[in-house]
Formats: structure tokens, sequence, C-alpha cells
């Protein structure tokens, strides 16, 4: 039985709830490559977790670059030839820049939010089934929940992100399709929720630690092979889609 480490890729992972998973992920033993856009920021990042004796390692990566997500595939296939977890974390919120137009704010969030997940997923898939154990963790937001939404008495039933709420539930589709669609390939796909965290993307006004938040996304990029595919979670249970 092969006993090689777990391979372990996320997307925005140099800063917040992306390095907490990264850094999460390599003290349980997996291998972790931190994707990131500025590769400086990465290698800075990965410093003081090497320092821990932690198997890490930053690549670069534009999740919405169709070249830089294939150089990034080919990359991992010539090093390792496939890939154990893949966490779509990397995500923006910008429906409160003022100096954005309404288009320009829906385009970069989408781009982001929900083109870049799937460019990364298509291009990871045949890493994800070479390791027969493929995980695919999407990291989604429980603002994007119809059903939490719909009660007024949820916490967050006044929070108003439109653009963000709409891209999360694409990215909750996506996770469903996704399921459905690489469940013979033995690969797992799910949608958590971190939580509202403080981090720089929220101007740290979250009431949680990036710590915390990435409990859940460890929890589901390491699922053995009776857990679950196409759900969305956060570290309490299920949540509503």
């Amino acid at each position: 039985m092969s006993t090689r480490p777990i391979l372990a890729l996320i997307s925005g992972a140099n800063r917040g709830i992306g390095l907490a998973i990264a850094t999460g992920l390599a003290r349980q033993g997996a291998h972790v490559l931190v994707g990131c856009r500025d590769l400086s920021k990465g290698e800075t990042a990965c410093k003081a977790l090497r320092a821990e004796g932690l198997q890490v390692r930053p690549v670069e990566l534009d999740t919405t670059s169709t070249a830089s997500v294939t150089r990034l595939a080919e990359r991992i296939q010539q090093s390792y030839g496939y890939l154990d977890s893949l966490v779509n974390n990397a995500g923006i919120g910008v429906d409160d820049d003022p100096t954005l137009t309404t288009a320009d704010r829906l385009q970069r969030t989408m781009s982001v939010n929900v083109l870049g997940p799937i460019l990364l997923t298509d291009a990871m898939v045949p890493l994800l089934e070479a390791s027969g154990r493929g995980r695919i963790v999407n990291v989604s937001s429980e603002l994007a929940s119809f059903g939490l939404r719909a009660d007024p008495d949820w916490a967050f039933a006044d929070f108003a992100m439109p653009i963000y709420q709409a891209s999360k539930a694409a990215l909750n589709s996506l996770t469903l399709s996704y399921a459905r669609q690489l469940r013979d390939k033995g690969i797992k796909v799910n949608s958590i929720c971190p939580g509202y965290t403080a981090t720089e993307a929220t101007n740290y006004a979250g009431n949680r630690t990036p710590d915390q938040a990435a409990v859940v996304a460890i929890r589901y990029a390491l699922l053995n092979g009776d857990g679950p595919t196409g759900t969305f979670a956060n570290d309490h249970g299920e949540l509503p889609w």
C-alpha cells in the first residue's frame, strides 16, 4: 500500500483562510502547493511554515487565466503525476467598491468566484482521477443559501452583497454538477462555508479566526472513502442549498 503523502493544491493561499487551510493540511502531513498570483508573496508565506518542517511549496496561479492554470497542471503532472485534494479558495467580494461600475463588479466577481473554479477544476480532473482519492472543496458562503435567506429570523437576513451572493450560489450549483459528473471517477466534490472570518478581505470584521474557518475545509479535503459528495456544510453540519 502506498505511503505517499497527500498532495493538495489551494488557490488564493498566500494569506487569510487559504493560508490557514494550507497550514492545517501541512500540519496533518500533506504536501501542500500554495497557489498565489504573486510568487514572492507565496514564498514569504511559506518561509515560516518551512521553518516548522512543513512541506509547502508556493506555485504561481491566476485562476482566471487559462494559460496560468494550464501551466500549473503541466507542472504538477511532471513533478508528481497526481493530485489528491483541490481547494477552490480564491474569491473576492467587491459589491461595496464605489470605484467600480455595477458591470465591473459583476465581471470581476464572476471571473474569480465562478470562472476560476471552473478552469482550475477542469484542468486538475485528470490529476485528481490519477490519485484514486480525488477531493474537491469549493469555498462558498452561507450567504448564498436560498434556504437560509428565506428565513427572516436568520442572523444574516439583512446582509446585502447581491453580486457576491449570486456568485457563491453559482459555485454551489457547480458543486452539484461536478459531484454528479465526477462520481464515477472516484472524485468527491463538496461546498463548505468557513463562516464570517476576520481577514483582510473582510477588513478584519469577522467573528472567526482563519484557523477556525479552515477546519471544515481541511476536513472535506481529507475525506475518507465513505465521505459525502455533493453537499454544502459548515463546521456545525450540512447547510440548505
